[in-house]
């Protein structure tokens, strides 16, 4: 009688086991659930304080690494490397308190892993206003956007710019 109980009860905990390895997201779900929060973060749709621009600034610096580097040459800006959240947190702010208002896409993700790192291939568009501004603004640039496995979690490393694709319709 004890005997069938703890088969059962050690099936029951294979059972949970495989269905919790089923249903458990996949490493690249993981990457782009990480992407969907960092695209939701950096939004901005109201009027935001100071306080408030440095808290968002905080929250969205945090799904980052410690050290990330910005490959921006194809735009004309060179290689960008920020050392520490911190630091990354007061740019991220420093660019939210000149925007109005910035809705963002991410379209055609896709992602490669090599061990602990990763890199998103997609497509962005942007479109915001900025204070005090005229109009609006839109753009549509391809990025890949890197990542590293820290302490079982994916964090931001960095990016590269790989192309304007509104100056590459306009030039076709």
């Amino acid at each position: 009688m004890i005997k069938k109980r703890v088969i059962r009860l050690a099936a029951g905990f294979v059972a949970a086991a495989g269905i919790w390895l089923l249903l458990r997201p996949g490493e690249e779900q993981r990457i782009l659930d990480r992407l969907e929060q960092v695209r939701a973060l950096a939004e901005v749709r109201d009027q935001e304080s100071t306080l408030a621009q440095l808290n968002r600034a905080r929250q969205l610096s945090a799904l980052f690494g410690t050290r990330t580097r910005y490959d921006l040459t194809t735009l004309g800006h060179g290689i960008t490397e920020i050392d520490s959240r911190e630091e990354l947190a007061q740019r991220i702010a420093a660019g939210r308190s000149k925007l109005a208002s910035l809705e963002l896409d991410l379209l055609a993700p896709v992602v490669q892993i090599e061990g602990d790192r990763a890199t998103v291939g997609v497509t962005g568009t942007a479109l915001g206003a900025t204070r005090g501004g005229e109009g609006q603004f839109m753009d549509v640039h391809r990025v890949e956007i890197e990542f590293v496995r820290q302490d079982g979690d994916w964090l931001v490393s960095g990016g590269r710019h790989v192309r304007d694709e509104r100056a590459a319709s306009d030039s076709e």
